[in-house]
């Protein structure tokens, strides 16, 4: 995609924005390259560590939560280039001006990924580097597997959160939103994992 856009493109782009969304400064469309030299990799560790994951526990749910995750830091990646190669390509000095809010596109998309984490989450049957792991929901499988449920209801309650937000508030109060909900989800986790650990024989 980017190498077609190389076709399009003027040779000057806005090549920086600062933190108001103006562009500070210009560079050569060549540099719409760094973006996919860097998302390539990524996509690649993360396969690389589900599959070494799922090997090691000897559980396929660990591998699948590890390539939810590979694939949502893609989707936002792949996001962004193309909100970025349109703005390149009308050359827009002020992102403002742009029909849509990055922040609530990238907030709705990362709340799509929360909710399918959530619901693969009580998958996870014996206690792992993935999932809700607290000193207290390692005491045994019966634990882990109750806080993972537990972690993935309000996981899956964060993600809703955070597609709210998007919805509802633009700007950076979408991460805001969705800060606070994951805070309030990891909260709850932690406390949930130590009342079911001193309940549990």
């Amino acid at each position: 995609m980017p190498l077609a856009a190389l076709l399009f493109l003027p040779d000057s782009i806005p090549a920086h924005y600062n933190a108001a969304g103006v562009v500070d400064r210009w560079g050569s469309k060549y540099e719409i390259l760094i973006f996919p030299a860097f998302i390539v990799p990524c996509g690649v560790i993360w396969t690389a560590c589900g599959r070494l994951h799922w090997r090691g526990q000897e559980e396929q749910a660990s591998e699948l939560v590890w390539l939810i995750g590979g694939v949502v830091q893609l989707i936002v990646f792949a996001a962004l280039q193309l909100y970025f190669l349109y703005a390149d390509f009308r050359q827009v000095e002020h992102l403002g001006f742009l029909p849509v809010d990055i922040h609530r596109l990238l907030c709705a998309v990362c709340g799509l990924g929360l909710i399918a984490l959530g619901n693969w989450m009580p998958k996870l049957k014996q206690p792992g580097p993935m999932g809700l792991r607290t000193p207290w929901s390692m005491k045994n499988k019966t634990v882990w597997r109750k806080c993972q449920r537990f972690g993935g209801w309000s996981f899956a309650a964060a993600g809703a959160a955070s597609i709210a937000a998007a919805l509802l508030v633009g700007g950076m109060w979408c991460w805001l939103w969705m800060t606070l909900a994951l805070i309030a989800a990891g909260a709850a986790g932690v406390v949930y994992s130590y009342r079911i650990a001193k309940a549990e024989p």
